[in-house]
């Protein structure tokens, strides 16, 4: 956290003896309305510019500090570090240790830049004594002093005293960004405590979740999420952290910038680094000083120097690391055409529709020629089978249902609505055309993963879209119950006794036979070989089957 302000010794190179006097009064400490550090001793700095607009502007902070031996360049630096409006460009090759000085602030509508290389001061001691320099690494101030930083015309060596003197206001301080443990997407770990570790390098600020138990240290959780996260890694400097490295993509890794270091806070606030033990529900934080605002200063004298150590908050926005080995998207489910146990319709196109209800999805083929919507297509399924229909809601749809036995109807569960998609992308519902070889869902959310989602604004208020995908199985609807084996194309497989109570017989076919029950699950399959098969069905319960065999199909009634 400690750092030493740079201090930058310039010679007096310049005569002096063509300067203005210095006229502007000493600013009070009492009307000072933005102190930096803090301490005992106090004093004022000033800095005025020549507007062409507004004239000569000044502004005027306070600084405090404790202990003694504090160099003018210390002041300066202290109130560049605090104030984000502020800009110092230390002078090089130049006549002052103050090479530039610009302000901006949108709020007080400033946006003021001086002579670059040509800046030089009145300094009014606490005594009363004046002098006027272009500012030497050494100059040393003490508690009461005045420095007002002036402009000055590099040919003339005229001065511009300020016309009006503002009091520069400190900014609002921000607040400690966190990440809520509900927000992270991958933890590492086991256990029964939960810790969120945040890194924030100077642009960027990812975030872990840690599950433990017992007793681990911010060491502990480091090496664990490196070994588990391949992107992620960390090096020491003796038994301090030196970095920390995450592989955006090849050849892009971010780490801590040159001269920078790490700081370690908990909670919020500044802890034992890698050996700080973890707390449940804690939030720990790694940043760099680049990414920070600086709320505070203090300094303090070691070995007779005196040191300036800042305090800092992190409010970039933190985004919760993605899995580095995600589990596969869920694919929307579809079923193929030759697998359509029942057709409705004639002609020469052919779509695939499918109904997924909460939890159970089933398929019907529909063949048709010329033009047809989705609408047409329920219609004539409704018709031909007596187990579906479906009920409308104005000029939307309703509901889907399906008889599945008497007192069992598949329909969409309470508060829920359907989706309609044709070959897996969302469409127009009971007005989308159809195509040949399309295959249409209806699909009730229930029965559907989210896979992204959006957000969009109407009428002031902001609202959010799921996307879904529905992977659920698909099986083939069976033919119902009124329609006759001589209704079913290719019905030419035998099979007896039917009904049947134990074991049935199947013959005049080769291939594999799926049976399906009247929710069109396949409740049993196997290989039949043209000859006599002969199969037991004992453990089946009571109903009508539906036996696919290649293109054949026959109705089994099974009675024990």
């Amino acid at each position: 956290m400690v750092k030493k302000l740079l201090t930058l010794a310039c010679g007096l190179l310049l005569s002096i003896g063509a300067m203005a006097q210095y006229s502007n009064p000493v600013v009070p400490q009492d009307s000072i309305r933005f102190w930096t550090g803090s301490g005992s001793n106090r004093a004022v700095i000033a800095i005025t510019w020549n507007d062409a607009t507004a004239g000569n502007i000044g502004l005027a902070w306070g600084v405090q500090w404790n202990g003694s031996n504090v160099t003018l360049a210390d002041l300066m630096d202290t109130i560049d570090a605090y104030d984000a409006n502020l800009t110092i460009e230390h002078g090089a090759n130049t006549f002052s240790i103050i090479n530039n000085l610009s302000y901006a602030n949108a709020e007080l509508g400033l946006n003021l830049v001086g002579p670059a290389g040509w800046w030089w001061y009145n300094w009014t001691a606490a005594d009363g004594s004046t002098k006027q320099s272009y500012g030497a690494a050494a100059d040393i101030v003490v508690s009461g002093d005045f420095v007002d930083w002036l402009p000055m015309d590099e040919n003339t060596y005229e001065s511009y005293p300020a016309d009006t003197m503002i009091m520069a206001v400190a900014p609002v301080v921000p607040e400690e960004a966190t990440i809520a443990a509900s927000d992270i997407l991958y933890w590492v770990g086991t256990g029964a405590n939960e810790v969120v570790m945040a890194v924030n390098w100077a642009d960027t600020a990812l975030a872990w979740g840690y599950r433990f138990d017992g007793e681990k240290t911010v060491n502990d959780m480091m090496d664990d999420i490196a070994e588990a996260d391949p992107r992620f890694s960390y090096t020491v400097n003796g038994s301090f952290l030196d970095d920390i490295l995450f592989v955006v993509a090849e050849g892009d890794t971010l780490h801590k910038q040159a001269y920078s270091y790490w700081e370690s806070k908990q909670n919020g606030v500044s802890d034992a680094g890698m050996g700080q033990a973890l707390a449940n529900g804690a939030f720990e934080k790694w940043a760099e000083p680049a990414a920070g605002v600086v709320v505070d200063s203090f300094s303090y004298e070691w070995e007779g120097t005196t040191y300036w150590s800042y305090i800092y908050v992190y409010p970039m926005e933190i985004s919760p690391v993605s899995d580095p080995n995600p589990a596969p998207q869920p694919e929307e489910a579809t079923i193929a055409a030759s697998d359509i146990v029942y057709w409705v319709g004639t002609g020469a196109k052919e779509v695939v529709m499918a109904v997924n209800w909460a939890d159970t999805a089933l398929a019907w083929g529909y063949r048709f020629d010329g033009e047809k919507t989705v609408s047409d297509m329920m219609d004539d399924i409704a018709e031909a089978d007596p187990r579906f229909s479906y009920t409308m809601d104005g000029g939307y749809l309703g509901d889907i249902l399906f008889v599945v036995a008497e007192g069992d109807t598949l329909r969409k569960q309470a508060y829920s609505y359907w989706e309609s998609k044709q070959n897996g992308v969302s469409d127009a519902g009971m007005g989308q055309a159809l195509a040949n070889g399309a295959f249409e869902k209806w699909a009730e959310p229930a029965a559907g993963v989210v896979v992204d989602s959006f957000s969009y604004e109407w009428e002031g208020a902001t609202y959010w879209s799921y996307i879904y995908v529905y992977p659920m199985e698909i099986s083939p609807v069976s033919v119902p119950q009124t329609t006759g084996i001589d209704g079913v194309e290719g019905a030419t497989v035998s099979v007896y006794p039917n009904p049947v109570a134990d074991v049935l017989t199947v013959s005049g076919v080769n291939g594999r036979a799926v049976l399906f029950d009247m929710r069109g699950s396949v409740v049993a399959s196997f290989d039949v070989d043209g000859a006599e098969t002969r199969v037991s069905l004992g453990s089946l319960a009571n109903g009508v089957y539906m036996l696919r065999v290649a293109d054949g199909v026959a109705k089994i009634v099974v009675r024990h």
